[in-house]
């Protein structure tokens, strides 16, 4: 066997040299990639302003943003997971998600950067690590919700069926939870990386206190550019930013969209399947084949030593009140020494002060539902997108552009036209909140099974039964994540949308999202860190009272058995 497949990897062929051709691109970059972080640390980069430059400065934000992608995509499986299926994490877990979700890149910027710097003093690795961490902070949540809530939606009857064959647990977990919920994990990923790039300027190029921190790249060119009121440079930074997601697009996304087809949950075959080149030629290099029936051979080789262990397929086990006991005395022990510490922290914090940052929070929460109710023009648009495959190939990187694309590169433009922030600031979060429910109700529509497409005509669903009892009930769950996602983005918009700096004049808004701003510029931690704990109980209420119960009953109602 193992020689059968030696002698495969003989013959090359075209897709050998394209593969070859990738991998020594993967291994020169990597190479910028050690000397740029092994520097020495240098807090201010130059930046300069020729548009060759932004060759390089466009691979180095185009890496920023798939190593935060790679942190994101661990951190989701395993934190979705856990708050799926243990009922006492669960309770912890996802309230820390609404919590994490509210909080503004500027929120974790202060801390995220004096620790690098202390972890890395003398170079580049502690703040190219900050300034991942905070595009990070800008993908992980959509990825991790989408998730936590496809595994809720799991048919017991897979379930079922893979403990009965005698599925390990992590079998169930890659084999059967994993591929159910790949559909949606592909779109909200692509979603994931659109918010990344949507904070590139914040990421990029930053103060704390009386310290200024850049990096190079696409946002901090379009930073400087700003800053000199160079126009061209702004058009420079706009276009290295399209050619970037069209390119990841092409090479990233569309071969992962034509691979993650094969887990739709369908017994009657699709009209199309999606297509990608870069697919074709993964699939068809012998040098690739070559490891897959490699692994494959060791793969049952383990099987052959390791049988499956048999599992009883009905585990209904109640829950002790010794451990709800236990819990609840830990996670109140945990709270009150959090509180503790935390009040020690704010010092000397007036009256005056607490009630501006209450007014603001007040402000910032009407923008930010205004703005989710606005987007819901997402929810037709993402059917019709999403059960369409041959339109949803068209539109993909359309979308992929319009998500993807940094709406604060042309928040200034927008407000020398509309400089009243208290209401144009609605606006701009709106650029980027409705593609969080676009991409959630595209993933939900396209993995709506053919078969029940299919007994719809044997039906004859007139148009209006049909997006009545088939379209807009399988998408409900998917549009509450979307919308959950949507106000969390939107909190997360109010730092730039509420607060800008244009050619030396000041533009604020009433709203928490300015006063962190002034806080974080101002070096004032306490009031900063109030200002976002102030934020984030103001979520998680809305979530405990609105979101979650849509969401329970969604999916419990709407999921596929």
């Amino acid at each position: 066997m193992v020689r059968a497949i030696e002698k495969k990897i003989l013959h090359f062929s075209i897709y050998d040299v394209v593969v070859f051709a990738i991998l020594a691109l993967i291994v020169w970059g990597i190479t910028l990639l050690a000397h740029r972080w092994t520097g020495t640390i240098v807090y201010e980069a130059k930046i300069s302003m020729s548009p060759v430059a932004l060759v390089g400065y466009t691979f180095l934000s185009m890496s920023r943003g798939f190593i935060a992608y790679g942190f994101s995509l661990i951190f989701t499986l395993i934190y979705g997971y856990v708050a799926a299926r243990n009922r006492y994490a669960e309770r912890v877990l996802i309230p820390l998600l609404d919590i994490f979700q509210s909080i503004p890149v500027l929120g974790f910027l202060p801390g995220v950067i004096l620790a690098m710097i202390a972890l890395f003093p003398h170079s580049n690795i502690g703040l190219e690590l900050a300034s991942i961490i905070m595009i990070f902070t800008g993908q992980v949540w959509n990825m991790t919700f989408s998730f936590y809530q496809s595994l809720k939606s799991v048919p017991r009857d897979l379930v079922e069926a893979s403990k009965i064959y005698g599925f390990s647990k992590w079998k169930i977990f890659w084999n059967v939870e994993v591929s159910y919920a790949m559909p949606g994990l592909v779109w909200n990923s692509m979603m994931s990386m659109a918010g990344g790039w949507f904070f590139l300027i914040v990421c990029e190029a930053f103060t704390l206190g009386n310290q200024n921190f850049r990096l190079p790249g696409v946002g901090s060119y379009m930073a400087v550019a700003m800053d000199k009121g160079y126009v061209p440079g702004e058009f420079y930074a706009i276009i290295a930013m399209i050619l970037m997601i069209l390119a990841i697009d092409m090479f990233f996304w569309r071969p992962i969209v034509a691979w993650a087809d094969k887990f739709k949950m369908d017994e009657v075959g699709s009209e199309e399947e999606p297509k990608s080149f870069i697919l074709d030629v993964l699939k068809n290099s012998h040098v690739l084949r070559f490891f897959r029936e490699l692994a494959n051979l060791r793969s049952i080789r383990i099987n052959m030593v390791k049988p499956h262990p048999s599992q009883s397929f009905v585990q209904n086990k109640e829950e002790s009140k010794v451990g709800n006991v236990i819990f609840y005395s830990i996670a109140g022990v945990v709270a009150v020494i959090a509180v503790w510490k935390f009040l020690a922290f704010l010092g000397n914090v007036g009256t005056g002060d607490i009630l501006k940052i209450l007014s603001g929070d007040g402000l910032t929460a009407m923008r930010v539902y205004i703005s989710v109710g606005l987007s819901m023009w997402a929810l037709p648009v993402g059917i019709i997108i999403g059960k369409n495959l041959k339109l949803s190939k068209r539109m993909q990187p359309v979308v992929q552009v319009l998500a993807s694309f940094p709406a604060p590169m042309i928040y200034p433009w927008f407000v020398l036209l509309f400089p009243n922030l208290n209401w144009s600031s609605i606006i701009l979060m709106l650029l980027g909140t409705q593609w969080y429910i676009l991409f959630n109700v595209i993933a939900g529509a396209s993995a709506i099974p053919n078969q029940l497409k299919e007994a719809s005509k044997i039906l004859e669903f007139t148009k209006r039964e049909l997006w009545r009892d088939l379209y807009i009930p399988a998408v409900l769950p998917y549009l509450v994540t979307g919308a959950v996602t949507a106000a969390g983005g939107a909190w997360n918009a109010s730092i730039v949308a509420e607060y800008m700096n244009v050619g030396g004049k000041l533009y604020q808004a009433n709203g928490i999202g300015s006063l962190i701003n002034n806080f974080t510029n101002a070096g004032q931690l306490n009031l900063l860190a109030l200002s976002v704990v102030m934020m984030s109980i103001s979520v998680v209420v809305i979530n405990r009272l609105l979101w979650r119960p849509l969401q329970r009953w969604s999916t419990q109602k709407f999921k596929f058995e």
